[in-house]
């Protein structure tokens, strides 16, 4: 503190510091409050209450546009807003994603459950008389048959897999368990500039005096693009090329091999004058009047051919009354009538209305700002990007409220959301967000067709926190410091890649590589996908359980050889069913996964349709296909009911083997049924899921590695079994997948009767 700051244009302000000397000096505070028009900043006391509001301080972070000045520091490091906002991320904390409840709830709910069944063994395993050690076993053997082993590291691969799918759909997942939280969000509360707009301005309209308006293409500072005159005559195109090089003689911005220099709105001129290739030819620069928020114009002075020409430009309420004569449709020099004034304010007042920054361009012959020639107005905007229309739309199918929560003015934002095609019936700004209580704020948010403008950051928390608590599932945007504790307190806070903050970065769960809107929308597809994938492969993985579990209660209450090993159950849950899991993690979303409603923030992975699937059906299936190929195999090999003495034999091994593939030749038909919750498989190109085929290649390669290669078979309790026996096998699948179709096929008809009852 006490350094003194010379400030320049371009400068990024390294600390929080007053000023003491100004030159028409405009920064850049987007990165603190969210305003993407640079603002004024003057020497000379002033008394606000709100730091981030007085004009005589500046922040660190925050960048000079125009001017220069002088400053002495105040703050540093965490004494800065800067630091001060940063500091308040880090205290912020996080509720439990749904993904972590539920994981808690799965992993609680099964150990009990298994434990539950072991206990009930273990006892009537003493009280039968099967001796402690006998039933301490058989009790320790239905627990590792009840825990499902390879659930748990099957759902974060399979989230890992789903992350690396959002990457390609630029957007970068920070914390795995936020991958399936997004497919919970029910509301994105979205910054404006750079996320629904290119954050580019761009000059679209142009009036000209002789009447005419003409429409620039092509969006941003580097597209290309042409002029479209209206109403035009053989010397329109001669009066917009003057147009367009009035207003560039009159910039200091430079576009330059895909480089950028100077104010955004100078850039949209030099940008339109660039897309209709109009060169200003002849002028030599020698003066200019600069830019001042007293002035709200700017002038600059040029020599053609020896005679001295100015160039204006600004405010309309500013260029208009220092004009007495305006350029008509023949291409004179008319004096500017009462009624031709009010008509070009007029002009300049519908422009206004659709959210349009206007730009007044006059001229003259000679050096004095007096006495100009009006040539026409500009009418610039930061433009949706072209894909965000799409994107709500998505969103309003999906059932996810948009909320614009900008630090911009209510106008622009509203106009912005009109473009989108954004419905808002109410828009509220910062200060009346003060002034509300929590009861007042909550009652605003149930409105669906609402926006928040020059809102800050704590305002952003207030905002996410009340949502929380009706129940809603936030995702919440921002790139600025200012943002990182409302990124920190949404559920999924999502950072800008190209424009944000390395605060926001931090505080974010979620970096938006290229800041569009539409990729948040893309995100989600796959959240919600990987809701449904993980269902399906805890469905899978629980079926698979009751081929492990039914064994050994048949082995308690029948006199028969154990059918199944503990060591060839685990063989199961971490082998055979982890690659056909993870394939049922990486399958692509349903066809309709964006025209349901938000997966709940309560609802269930572990739900009542998932246990009956796999446990009561399927699991049911499989169960009876294990045991009818172990029975099947003893019966057909000669084995008389009764006979222990079998045990550790070459006999008891193969028949064990054929336990073991009727679980496995199950689960091969199971995955692939499972590749739809709700739709036919048959739907599903074979091919398109090349996971899914590794996972056939692997089961099929270790189906032969226990038939065949001897220490396999030493480790996990397996023998040859002749090929005839293998027919045991056969119906079992078969049936497994036309069953589970006939299912699918019986929910389908009864949701299409529920939703048309007539």
């Amino acid at each position: 503190p006490g350094d003194i700051l010379l400030l320049e244009e371009g400068d990024r302000i390294a600390a929080d510091a007053v000023l003491i000397g100004d030159n028409s000096l405009y920064v850049s505070t987007a990165t603190l409050t969210g305003e993407s028009a640079p603002v004024r900043r003057t020497a000379g006391p002033v008394r606000e209450e709100d730091p981030l509001g007085c004009p005589n301080l500046v922040f660190a972070g925050t960048s000079v546009t125009q001017g220069n000045g002088v400053a002495v520091v105040y703050g540093t490091g965490k004494g800065t807003e800067f630091g001060k906002i940063a500091a308040l991320a880090t205290e912020t904390r996080k509720r439990l994603t749904p993904m972590q409840r539920e994981i808690i709830r799965i992993t609680r709910l099964l150990t009990i459950a298994a434990l539950i069944v072991g206990a009930i063994f273990f006892v009537l395993g003493f009280v039968f008389g099967k001796g402690l050690l006998i039933a301490a076993i058989f009790a320790l053997s239905l627990i590792v048959a009840n825990v499902p082993e390879g659930m748990l590291p099957t759902i974060t691969l399979s989230l890992s897999l789903a992350s690396q799918n959002m990457a390609r759909r630029n957007a970068l997942i920070k914390n795995l368990d936020s991958v399936q939280t997004l497919g919970s969000a029910t509301v994105i509360l979205t910054d404006k500039t750079g996320t629904i707009t290119r954050n580019e301005m761009t000059l679209r309209e142009i009036f000209l005096s002789s009447g005419e308006l003409v429409s620039i293409s092509g969006e941003g500072y580097f597209a290309p693009g042409e002029a479209t005159i209206a109403n035009g005559n053989d010397g329109s195109a001669q009066r917009l090329a003057f147009f367009l090089s009035a207003g560039t003689l009159n910039c200091r911005a430079t576009i330059h091999n895909q480089s950028l220099f100077g104010d955004p709105t100078e850039l949209a001129l030099v940008a339109a004058a660039q897309k209709t290739g109009t060169i200003p030819d002849g002028f030599t620069r020698t003066g200019e009047y600069p830019f001042s928020s007293d002035r709200e114009m700017m002038s600059t002075v040029c020599q053609k051919d020896g005679a001295p020409f100015l160039f204006s430009k600004g405010a309309p309420e500013v260029i208009l009354p220092l004009c007495e004569a305006y350029l008509d449709e023949t291409g004179q020099v008319r004096p500017l009538a009462p009624e031709d004034r009010e008509r070009f304010f007029g002009r300049a007042g519908q422009f206004e209305e659709g959210a349009y920054r206007v730009l007044a361009i006059a001229y003259r012959q000679g050096d004095e700002e007096r006495d100009l020639v009006f040539l026409g107005l500009a009418a610039l905007m930061d433009l949706p990007r072209p894909e965000v229309y799409d994107a709500i739309r998505q969103c309003m199918k999906a059932g996810i409220r948009v909320i614009i929560c900008t630090g911009d003015n209510p106008l622009t934002a509203r106009a912005i959301a009109a473009k989108i095609g954004l419905p808002v019936e109410k828009s509220y700004t910062g200060d009346e967000i003060v002034a509300m209580s929590d009861d007042e704020l909550a009652e605003a948010l149930a409105d669906s067709h609402i926006l928040f403008a020059r809102v800050q950051s704590r305002q952003k928390m207030r905002i996410a926190g009340l949502l929380q608590d009706s129940g809603e599932v936030v995702a919440m945007t921002g790139d600025g410091v200012n943002d990182a504790p409302a990124l920190k307190k949404a559920d999924i806070g999502i950072a800008m890649g190209i424009r944000g903050t390395e605060v926001a970065k931090e505080a974010a769960d979620m970096i938006l590589i290229d800041d569009n809107f539409a990729s948040i929308v893309a995100a989600i597809e796959e959240g919600r996908a990987v809701y449904f994938n993980i269902k399906k492969f805890v469905t899978y993985i629980l079926s698979s359980n009751i081929p492990e579990i039914v064994p050994y209660i048949l082995q308690f209450f029948l006199r028969i050889p154990l059918p199944l090993t503990v060591i060839q159950i685990l063989s199961i849950d971490l082998g055979s069913d982890m690659v056909p899991g993870l394939a049922l993690g990486s399958e692509r979303p349903e066809e309709d996964v964006m025209n349901r409603p938000p997966v709940g923030r309560d609802e269930r992975i572990l739900d009542r349709e998932v246990f009956k699937r796999g446990y009561f059906f399927l699991g049911i299936i499989e169960g009876t296909a294990a045991m009818t190929a172990f029975l099947g195999f003893l019966f057909l090999s000669g084995w008389q009911y009764g006979d222990l003495s079998i045990i550790g034999s070459t006999l008891h091994l193969q028949a064990m083997t054929m336990t073991l593939l009727g679980a496995v030749s199950c689960q091969l038909a199971n995955v692939y049924t499972l590749r739809s919750w709700e739709f036919s498989s048959l739907r599903k190109g074979f091919f398109t899921n090349r996971l899914l085929l590794a996972a056939y290649v692997i089961e099929f390669l270790w189906i032969i590695a226990l038939l065949t290669v001897p220490p396999i078979q030493v480790i996990f309790n397996t023998a040859f079994v002749p090929p005839a026996f293998l027919l045991l096998l056969v119906p079992f699948p078969i049936l497994l997948f036309i069953s589970h179709e006939a299912y699918k096929r019986h929910l389908r008809k009864k949701e299409r009767v529920r939703l048309n009852p007539d």
